[in-house]
């Protein structure tokens, strides 16, 4: 029995005890579980039941000009144009460009569409940094003629170009140089179908050639001169066009269609929460 004592304490000195001044094997670490990928969330479903937005506001500018200068029915202060583009923002509504219009991209519940005609460099230098600012788009339809004519305040294609790059812009036609006159491209009294077609179909070809060569596209968008329309030019412009605008007032449903919309012009007088609802 003493042998059996001795032999347990002897193995249990050497084998448990450590001796003195002798480290302890070290613990190891516990290994980490690699961490779990989340799974990604589930996308929203749309609502099948809810019809699709088809109303689209078509807001018209023309001229942009620094505050205290006095304005007429075309044109409005930088500080409105800031005092607008932070109504529609607060509001809610999101702006849209033709380009979105012509693939069939769904409307936002509030969709507005703000349009610039001529193209005046006020375009540029007043209203282009109030859109970078508020991530707000436009379209801005020139009047091909007058662009990078140094006698005239109008864009010049470097403009157009900058602009477009930012994805804010896109150029439209307002024809080359048919704008000039109150006849447009309306028909002229007594003028034959055969003097009319050769005298506005080359102008508006010529606006849409020299919009290509320029800018690497043609354009979607054009804005009837003066908000007139021509019967003998429909079938030219829908040939070539995706997307046009008159200057009769009031919003506009697009399932009628994205030729001849309506538009309501802002003015000093005629903010946009004036036409908007809230």
């Amino acid at each position: 029995m003493k042998w059996l004592v001795s032999t347990f304490l002897l193995l249990f000195n050497t084998l448990i005890v450590p001796k003195v001044g002798t480290v302890p094997p070290p613990v190891p670490e516990p290994v980490a579980e690699p961490p779990s990928i989340a799974e990604p969330a589930p996308a929203l479903e749309s609502d099948p039941d809810k019809p699709a937005n088809t109303k689209l506001y078509v807001l018209m500018y023309h001229h942009f000009v620094p505050e205290g200068v006095g304005c007429n029915t075309w044109m409005v202060t930088n500080t409105r144009l800031r005092e607008d583009l932070e109504w529609l923002a607060s509001h809610g509504y999101a702006t849209v460009l033709p380009s979105q219009l012509a693939s069939g991209e769904p409307l936002p519940e509030r969709a507005v569409m703000l349009t610039f005609d001529d193209g005046y460099d006020s375009g540029y230098t007043l209203a282009y940094p109030l859109l970078q600012e508020f991530n707000a788009r436009a379209v801005i339809s020139v009047i091909v003629s007058y662009v990078d004519d140094p006698d005239r305040d109008y864009l010049t294609w470097e403009m157009c170009r900058e602009m477009e790059r930012s994805g804010l812009i896109e150029i439209g036609s307002h024809t080359y140089a048919c704008h000039e006159g109150e006849t447009g491209i309306t028909r002229r009294k007594s003028e034959t179908r055969e003097d009319y077609e050769s005298r506005v179909f080359p102008d508006l070809q010529t606006s849409i050639d020299l919009i290509r060569d320029n800018l690497g596209h043609d354009p979607l968008f054009f804005a009837y001169p003066n908000g007139k329309t021509e019967a003998w030019a429909r079938d030219f412009i829908q040939e070539h066009f995706s997307v046009t605008v008159t200057t009769r007032h009031g919003a506009w449903d697009t399932a009628k269609g994205l030729y001849g919309m309506r538009r309501c012009n802002v003015s000093m007088d005629v903010p946009v929460w004036d036409i908007l609802p809230e």
